[in-house]
């Protein structure tokens, strides 16, 4: 039977662990967000210095339809969905089938105990938390490319409610090595001075997620350039039309794209 609530770990669906496997409820909670604040010069209220979330809390609810009496079969099936729950210990994909496009980056943070296995009707909890990216996000990132030219601009339409970070490919196309690359995004920029960007090499600056950690990379193939950056830490780009401007010291190609994110 397929559910009307579905909920799948790196494309691996809960209610497919086994048949008895009946899901509730889904319940994504409130982001847990930090506001920093400091007093005014003017002897009353405050101003914001800074606004983060810091983590995005998803609980599934389910049961296990399988009599009281066959306590091993419902303690099987409960491991089997701990076992499931686990494949997130280090990071996985949380999608759910009533989100379209949608994934959030969880890792496992709590699975239920046993409990009393007589206890036929019991609902069941399991939380997943996101820690480096505490948003949904399209799973389909939105593109934009350029023509062939040494500098130029273009309009990247950047999805979603909030804030997310915009990643770049610079395609040498000029047969030529390339040693000096800018790219400016909604008026962020970086520079690459003393590089080698070979004729038929492209330059990456995208992001890594593994566990917790979310961090920006650059690189030309397999040998990483982020040490011959100058500029911004980041694209970090609002939803709506962004502006993106390239210089280069040879004619490039330059992909621009963003995974909308959402509240």
């Amino acid at each position: 039977m397929i559910w009307s609530r579905r909920v799948a770990l790196n494309g691996v669906q809960l209610d497919e662990v086994d048949p008895s496997i009946v899901i509730q409820s889904i319940e994504p909670a409130d982001g847990r967000d930090n506001i920093s604040a400091v007093g005014s010069a003017y002897g009353y209220g405050q101003r914001i210095t800074g606004i983060r979330r810091d983590t995005l809390d998803i609980n599934i609810k389910f049961s296990i339809d399988i009599r009281k009496d066959n306590m091993a079969g419902r303690a099987a099936v409960l491991e089997a969905v701990n076992a499931w729950a686990a494949t997130a210990a280090d990071g996985a994909w949380l999608t759910v089938n009533y989100k379209e496009n949608r994934r959030l980056w969880v890792t496992m943070a709590q699975v239920p105990g046993e409990g009393s296995l007589w206890d036929w009707a019991r609902e069941y909890q399991l939380t997943f938390r996101a820690y480096a990216v505490p948003y949904w996000e399209d799973e389909t990132a939105t593109q934009a490319v350029s023509a062939v030219a040494s500098s130029g601009g273009m309009t990247l339409a950047v999805p979603g409610n909030t804030k997310s970070v915009a990643e770049i490919k610079v395609a040498n196309k000029s047969g030529a090595s390339i040693t000096t690359v800018s790219v400016t995004v909604d008026g962020q920029t970086m520079a690459f001075s003393g590089i080698v960007l070979g004729g038929s090499q492209t330059l990456v600056i995208d992001h890594v997620l593994s566990g917790s950690l979310y961090y920006l990379r650059a690189r030309i193939g397999s040998t990483s350039v982020l040490a011959k950056r100058t500029g911004a830490n980041d694209f970090s780009v609002k939803p709506g039309n962004r502006s993106i401007s390239w210089s280069a010291s040879r004619a490039v190609q330059v992909t621009a794209s963003v995974r909308g994110r959402y509240l």
